[in-house]
Formats: C-alpha cells, sequence, structure tokens
C-alpha cells in the first residue's frame, strides 16, 4: 500500500505530463479534499498509509477529463469559507472578493439591514454578506431552479441561523418587497468574448450565467431601469462589471438618476465593481 506522500507525487506527476500549468497547487486540493483537511495537515502524515487511493485516482481521472476541478471536487473556498458547486452554478473566482468588500463596507457606513444577492448563483456574495455583516435579512434570486438549490445548500450549511429568503425569476420578477442594498454579479460576456472562453469555462460552465446580449450589457441596462422600484431611499447597488465595462455602466446609473457612482479594481488591478446610491 502506498503512503500518502508517494499517492501525492503519482498525482502530481500525472497532472504535469498531461501538460496542466497547477498541477502542484490541483494535487495537494485532491488530497487534501480526499483526506478531508488541510494539506498541511496531510503533509506531516506523508509516510502514514493511504488507503484512499482509488479515490483520489478516480478524481484525477475526472480532472483529465477536463472538467474543472471544482465540480470535480464539488467545492469551491470563496471568502474563506467552503462553498458546494456543481454543474448548474458558475463556480467562484476571487475577482469576486472586492465586490463583496465593497458591498460590506457601504452596510456599516450606511446601517444597511436587508439585502437580496441578484443573481445568485451558488449563493456565494449573500452568504458572505449574512455570516460578515449585520443584515437582518438577505434575498437571494435568481432565474435558475438548479442555481437556487445550490444556493439554499450553502446558506443552510453556513449561515443557518440567518433569516434568508430565496425567489426565482426572470431577474426582479417575483421580487414583492425592497432592499437597503442590490448585490448582483449578472451575466455580462459578449457573444464575442464568449466564443474566445477557456474551453473548461465555456464548456463546463452554465451559457446563462455568462452570456448576455447587447455587448454583454443586458442586465446592466435592466438593473438601471428596474432596480430604483425596489432600492428604499438611500439605498445603494453593487455591480461586478467586466474589465472593459466600467464607462458604460456608470454611465447607466447616472442616466436613471443614482448617485456617488463610484468603481474599484480586483487585487490584479483590473476595473472590477460599480457601486452607487438612490437619491
Amino acid at each position: 500500500m502506498s503512503n500518502w506522500g508517494e499517492v501525492y507525487h503519482n498525482t502530481l506527476r500525472t497532472l504535469e505530463q498531461a501538460g496542466f500549468e497547477e498541477a502542484a497547487t490541483e494535487a495537494k486540493m485532491i488530497l487534501a479534499h480526499v483526506y478531508g483537511g488541510d494539506f498541511s495537515q496531510l503533509y506531516l502524515r506523508f509516510f502514514d498509509a493511504c488507503n484512499q487511493e482509488p479515490e483520489v485516482q478516480g478524481l484525477t481521472l475526472a480532472r483529465l477529463s477536463g472538467r474543472p476541478l471544482a465540480y470535480v471536487l464539488g467545492e469551491k473556498y470563496f471568502y474563506g469559507r467552503r462553498f458546494y458547486v456543481d454543474e448548474r452554478v458558475l463556480i467562484p473566482r476571487y475577482d469576486t472578493e472586492p465586490v463583496v468588500e465593497r458591498a460590506l463596507s457601504l452596510a456599516r457606513e450606511r446601517g444597511y439591514i436587508k439585502a437580496l444577492d441578484l443573481c445568485c448563483g451558488s449563493g456565494i456574495i449573500g452568504v458572505t454578506l449574512a455570516a460578515e455583516g449585520r443584515f437582518g435579512k438577505i434575498c437571494f434570486a435568481d432565474l435558475s431552479a438548479g442555481a437556487l438549490e445550490v444556493a439554499k445548500e450553502n446558506a443552510r450549511a453556513l449561515v443557518p441561523d440567518q433569516c434568508c429568503s430565496f425567489v426565482q425569476g426572470d431577474f426582479l420578477e417575483n421580487i414583492c418587497e425592497t432592499f437597503d442594498l442590490v448585490v448582483c454579479n449578472p451575466p455580462y460576456i459578449s457573444a464575442r468574448d464568449y466564443k474566445g472562453l477557456e474551453p473548461q469555462v465555456r464548456d463546463y460552465e452554465p451559457q446563462s450565467a455568462l452570456l448576455a446580449a447587447n455587448e454583454g450589457y443586458l442586465f446592466y441596462e435592466r438593473a438601471a431601469k428596474e432596480l430604483p422600484p425596489v432600492l428604499n431611499p438611500g439605498g445603494a447597488v453593487v455591480f461586478e462589471i467586466g474589465d472593459t465595462q466600467e464607462a458604460r455602466v456608470c454611465a447607466l446609473l447616472e442616466e436613471a438618476g443614482f448617485d456617488k457612482i463610484e468603481s474599484g479594481c480586483d487585487m490584479a488591478g483590473r476595473p472590477r465593481f460599480v457601486c452607487a446610491v438612490m437619491a
């Protein structure tokens, strides 16, 4: 029977030979997932016998097929928490963390207690707001019934004591209440850019959560028109944006009567969010 160290090096070699650029990171994630703990803990047990090698091999084989590792493992970490994910939702990206940070800072500055995670997907934004903020209620809304099921699972697992509600509908359809804060990571990839996405994104992640008409601006255009009635006086919106969309999204919000419009960047210095207050 192989020990954990041998299984790790075999997995690493297999991924490297297959051409995976982050083979070491992925090998560590696969083994840590099977082990059921942090890789730093597993490293201390490298000379222990590994009786779970077939499971490691099965996950590695699934990854070799091209399926994204987050779907293979059924998990992705975001803002320090483990979220369940599958093919019904986008895989969370660290680029979204600055969006959440700005939403949390707005809530603290302005005393917001009621928030809407619009186009919620796996629920990473709403769950993180619930866990990190002082909200009395978080509503999760999405067109996809499957995405809402994933969001519900994450909310129940990570913020079971929070007051959460879930609404299925097309954008703001079926939203019958008002909010202090709306945070939204909508589909914003244009048809032209969608064709150029890397295969493991284009071939596996849900197209409906990525692709938007009107050169990627459809949901921002809808939001500018449809959001004001669901915002409480002095309420705010925070949108994730693509790195070329800052100017137009800001203009759309200004035309709709929003105030205090600002933007911010992700950790790579690329424009990543726009926020504004309803005057």
